[in-house]
């Protein structure tokens, strides 16, 4: 399945429902080039998350690191991390991605799977993220795991549940047995969790005026230290980041509502209608009169 935007809410959550209550299990091939932007935004979401990268390449980025992926690697997210994924070799680059809710690995709340295997390890900072290699063998066991409960899940074979969650039980506890201690650890979750502020109040005042004071005052850091950690995680400044959020909201408007665009220039706070057609044009490549007209 293909998801061509991904809906998050003010606090940059993904509100996509992954799989089901019985089964909260979802598998993704995420084509970049059919994303509304070309990419996947910020993003941030309960579930454990495990990629592989099938076609061109693809810059992972997550908790302030950034890495280039080409096909047959892969990267492992956990629960709660910002991370988002742009084309590095082609706007056709093409990854698998397996969403799992950690109910799926504990079986139910108490058990020992929860208490000894599972929740310990969702917020625990040394396993907040890892890139996997087909050269390490047992990186390249996990790897070799996510194509086949893709084909599980889209066949849907008598028992599938079973044995997707048999791999993903293996895929987790190996993924334990080798995690690697930090002592950065405890600067990167409080960079994680300080640029979650910074983007929920990007995202709830996106369509004011915002000055960079009025940032600090509302996450309690200084203005220099709000740029610093925003551009460490990532990788972008407070404001390019604004602007591209502000496009993006611009063109669901557009799809999604009948509003004149000289009045969803104003509600997503570009100063001037023609400002907002000039990087319009320059984000998409069409203005947002013919963006809509193909969008219909």
């Amino acid at each position: 399945m293909q998801v061509l935007d991904i809906p998050i809410n003010q606090n940059q959550m993904e509100t996509t429902s992954h799989g089901s209550f019985s089964f909260p299990l979802a598998v993704y091939e995420s084509v970049l080039s059919k994303n509304v932007l070309g990419f996947i935004n910020w993003h941030w979401h309960k579930e454990i998350q495990f990629c592989f990268v099938t076609a061109g390449a693809i810059l992972f980025f997550v908790n302030g690191q950034q890495y280039l992926l080409h096909p047959g690697e892969g990267i492992f997210v956990n629960s709660g991390y910002l991370h988002m994924a742009r084309p590095a070799g082609g706007p056709d680059s093409a990854y698998l991605c397996l969403d799992v809710h950690p109910r799926l690995l504990s079986s139910f709340p108490g058990s020992v799977f929860d208490r000894v295997y599972v929740s310990p390890y969702l917020k625990d900072p040394t396993l907040a993220h890892l890139p996997l290699s087909p050269g390490v063998p047992w990186q390249n066991d996990l790897l070799s795991a996510i194509p086949q409960v893709y084909r599980l899940y889209e066949e849907k074979a008598f028992g599938y549940e079973w044995e997707a969650a048999a791999l993903l039980g293996r895929m987790w506890r190996t993924l334990l047995e080798h995690r690697a201690g930090g002592a950065q650890g405890g600067r990167q979750v409080q960079s994680n969790a300080a640029v979650q502020a910074i983007l929920t109040y990007l995202h709830q005042h996106y369509g004011e005026r915002i000055t960079l004071d009025q940032i600090a005052r509302a996450v309690l850091f200084s203005p220099s230290e709000c740029c610093r950690l925003f551009k460490r995680v990532t990788g972008e400044t407070i404001f390019s980041y604004l602007q591209s959020y502000r496009l993006a909201q611009s063109a669901h408007l557009l799809r999604h509502s009948a509003l004149s665009v000289s009045q969803i220039a104003y509600d997503t706070g570009f100063c001037g209608t023609s400002y907002f057609i000039e990087v319009f044009k320059a984000k998409f490549g069409v203005t947002p009169h013919r963006f809509r007209k193909t969008a219909e």
